[in-house]
């Protein structure tokens, strides 16, 4: 097991986790940090309680306007694969029918 140790308001927290997952881990505090620390600079000192809910809001607010972002690209992306098909369909089913016409059928 690995040890994250994350840094907050002058308080150090241990996590454990598995070795794999340390450097996520980390990664992931380090940008929770960093918006704490912006709001810390912003408001002052308002409670440890309220700062990381602010925090868990600013993430949460991120998390789905991305998640917005990836519903209208696949929106996008499946509206352009559907027209794609479509005129394949069109092009195989006037392919199919010339052959009828030129051979007489």
């Amino acid at each position: 097991m690995a040890q994250v140790a994350i840094s907050f308001n002058k308080r150090t927290y241990r996590f454990e986790c598995a070795e794999a997952d340390a450097e996520r881990l980390a990664q992931i505090a380090g940008y929770l940090k960093e918006k704490l620390d912006v709001l810390i600079r912003e408001h002052g000192p308002v409670g440890d309680e309220r700062l990381v809910l602010m925090a868990a809001l600013m993430v949460t607010d991120e998390l789905f306007e991305a998640r917005a972002d990836i519903d209208e690209l696949l929106e996008e992306q499946t509206g352009k694969l559907k027209s794609l098909s479509q005129t394949i369909e069109e092009s195989r089913t006037g392919s199919a029918s010339d052959l009828g016409r030129k051979s007489g059928v």
